[in-house]
């Protein structure tokens, strides 16, 4: 695939931005999709790899701007569900600067979560977990909630948002801990 990351071609603040690890590999979807919920952003780059399901639709663009500019809105398959849902924010067109490239308003990943059709005790899980979003909406929720994430500098802007400390995940019982504990 080798999809062209530089963040600067667009309006990124003119930051310079790493290339994304592994983007010349194609996207394995299997793993998400044996969970018993998920819900898979991104969804237009990979359809024929997933089994029918439900649809959410992030329109980000206000009507005046549709059509101008790469993408009016973004997709996410939803695991066992039926019918497309839009929800409509275009505060990150606004806001301008952002922590992380792909980064998502809270709001919408509340949203998100909730569309998952995911039990409240449930735990959410984000592998790709960015400057954390996810992890805020799900807090917001009362919910628990896993993150991971490749780029050390990203789990810093995670952890500063979610006001806790960085902890050392090498050992497991650490993360375990970490997790449980919602304080």
């Amino acid at each position: 695939m080798d999809y062209d990351t530089n963040g600067n071609r667009f309006t990124l603040g003119g930051r310079s931005l790493p290339k994304v690890h592994d983007d010349n590999k194609s996207f394995d979807v299997f793993p998400w999709c044996e969970f018993p919920y998920a819900v898979l952003w991104g969804f237009n780059h990979f359809p024929t790899m997933l089994k029918a399901g439900g649809a959410l639709v992030w329109i980000k663009r206000s009507d005046n701007a549709f059509g101008c500019f790469l993408s009016d809105a973004e997709i996410a398959w939803v695991k066992g569900t039926k019918g497309v849902y839009c929800f409509r924010d275009t505060s990150h067109v606004i806001a301008g600067f952002r922590e992380h490239p792909t980064e998502k308003p809270e709001g919408l990943m509340r949203w998100s979560i909730k569309r998952s059709g995911a039990p409240e005790d449930a735990k959410i899980l984000d592998p790709y977990m960015g400057s954390g979003t996810t992890l805020v909406a799900a807090k917001n929720l009362g919910r628990k909630a896993t993150g991971i994430e490749i780029e050390e500098r990203y789990c810093e802007i995670a952890a500063k948002r979610l006001s806790q400390e960085v902890f050392d995940f090498t050992d497991v019982s650490v993360l375990d801990s970490a997790t449980d504990d919602p304080s």
